[in-house]
């Protein structure tokens, strides 16, 4: 569902402002956006009050949308996992599947996003309880997580979803379930290349929405300490490795998934179960 082209500068260090669009009064006066804005904390407020460096919460007919700013092709994007439910699950090569491990078990997505590896976890028969720092990421989840549940297509794989919004780290430590793998997908710094493609749009609106991300380590390291069997770290495929006990690598044409195992012996072969 993305559209149109952000600029190729470096994107700000610091989030961006974000305010939810009030839409049209109905006969009794209420704005559509007002309650949204009430629950996340938000300013509401009108198109002409936005500028192009800010960010728009829209709830539309399709669905809770976030855009960019006023710009005529700024770009939005939505939680929409119809075009991945629609075709087959990960086959069995499927380099993220095989980070995983084949017996499904609870998944915790440290660094949920849109959520498009959470739903492709819980299509492989994954229990996925998906964080996010964000409180308008979360509510764009949530929104999304609604929607694939009145999906028939989507139902299945929706209904081992959870959602909860805040500091991953913070919650790794207080689960109430010793989760079979952490899967940790830290924001790639961006290219410096003239020569690079900007990343995805939705990438592009993320980067704008939580600013730069600078704590995979701590994230590693929380993930390490919570129990789980396994800690997979999405990489960019040229990129150094994490410190720590890394056991497998599973490389696929655009990323790669480390594998980590906790444990006094970080060189065991690392064996799916």
């Amino acid at each position: 569902m993305a559209r149109g082209t952000l600029s190729p500068k470096r994107p700000p260090s610091s989030p961006a402002r974000v305010f939810v669009l009030a839409g049209t009064a109905d006969q009794e006066g209420n704005r559509p956006g007002a309650d949204l804005a009430r629950r996340l904390g938000l300013p509401v407020g009108d198109l002409d009050q936005a500028g192009e460096k800010d960010l728009l919460l829209v709830d539309t007919d399709d669905g809770l949308e976030l855009r960019a700013g006023t710009a005529p092709r700024g770009g939005r994007a939505r939680v929409d996992w119809g075009s991945r439910g629609a075709g087959p699950p990960p086959a069995p090569g499927d380099p993220l599947r095989r980070a995983a491990g084949r017996r499904p078990g609870l998944v915790v997505d440290a660094t949920a996003g849109f959520g498009t590896d959470a739903f492709a976890l819980a299509r492989l028969g994954h229990r996925v309880l998906a964080l996010e720092k964000s409180a308008v990421m979360a509510a764009l989840l949530e929104d999304g997580l609604r929607r694939a549940l009145a999906d028939p297509r989507l139902e299945a794989a929706a209904r081992r979803i959870r959602v909860r919004c805040g500091d991953s780290i913070e919650l790794l430590a207080a689960l109430d379930e010793v989760p079979d793998a952490i899967y940790i997908d830290p924001m790639y710094p961006p290219a410096r290349s003239r020569k690079s493609a900007l990343p995805p749009m939705k990438i592009q609106l993320l980067r704008r929405l939580v600013g730069e991300d600078t704590n995979a380590p701590a994230l590693l390291a929380a993930g390490l300490a919570s129990g789980a069997r396994r800690v997979i770290l999405k990489r960019p495929p040229g990129a150094s490795p994490l410190p720590g006990p890394l056991t497998a690598s599973h490389p696929g044409k655009l990323v790669r998934f480390d594998v980590y195992h906790p444990g006094p012996d970080p060189g065991t072969k690392d064996v799916d179960p």
